[in-house]
């Protein structure tokens, strides 16, 4: 095999090989180096380690602070709760009077007008389906029923107490006898539109 090598022979080197990648450098820097390199290294865990306990300090005090407003917050949120439940009964009622507002004091006064001799009313009831009438008749010289009736007959001639009402009927009607009068109680639904 021909070897065409132009370098000098001063220079060329033995053919070692392992010898070209060594690198002679002196103990002293060596040393240098490396205990530098552990003196960054411990320089950064220490860093690390004070940062890990100033985090975990912050986390504790937060946490403590958290578990005095704990109570607090849990009574607040029972609060919103309870307000949120005020909020829908409100608009349950708004819904009911002031989409339908109905004028009461021209019906009570039809209602009032419209009584005759004997009939009563004991009680007046108002839902979301309408207002119930309840009330008593006695009678020594007419029927109950027909005293009823014409209760009955008369609200539904009046215009400002019907105007609100789609209908007006009778839930029943129970006779009875007290010290030998004859008393009949009954029940009137007017229901609203």
């Amino acid at each position: 095999m021909i070897d065409i090598n132009l370098i000098p022979l001063s220079l060329r080197k033995n053919g070692d090989d392992n010898a070209a990648m060594t690198i002679n450098i002196p103990k002293e820097i060596l040393i240098g180096v490396g205990a530098s390199l552990i003196v960054l290294m411990v320089t950064v865990h220490l860093i690390l380690g004070v940062l890990w306990l100033m985090t975990s300090g912050h986390l504790a005090r937060v946490n403590m602070e958290w578990q005095k407003v704990l109570p607090e917050k849990t009574a607040l949120d029972a609060i919103h709760k309870e307000s949120g439940d005020l909020k829908k009964k409100i608009d349950t009622i708004s819904n009911m009077t002031t989409k339908k507002s109905v004028l009461w004091s021209p019906k009570f006064n039809a209602i009032s007008d419209s009584l005759a001799r004997g009939l009563w009313i004991r009680r007046m009831t108002l839902d979301k389906d309408g207002l119930t009438i309840e009330g008593s008749v006695v009678s020594k010289t007419q029927s109950e029923i027909n005293n009823v009736g014409l209760f009955l007959s008369a609200l539904k001639q009046e215009a400002d107490f019907m105007k609100d009402f789609a209908s007006l009927e009778v839930n029943s009607i129970q006779g009875g006898k007290s010290d030998s009068v004859a008393v009949t109680d009954f029940s009137v639904m007017a229901k609203l539109k």
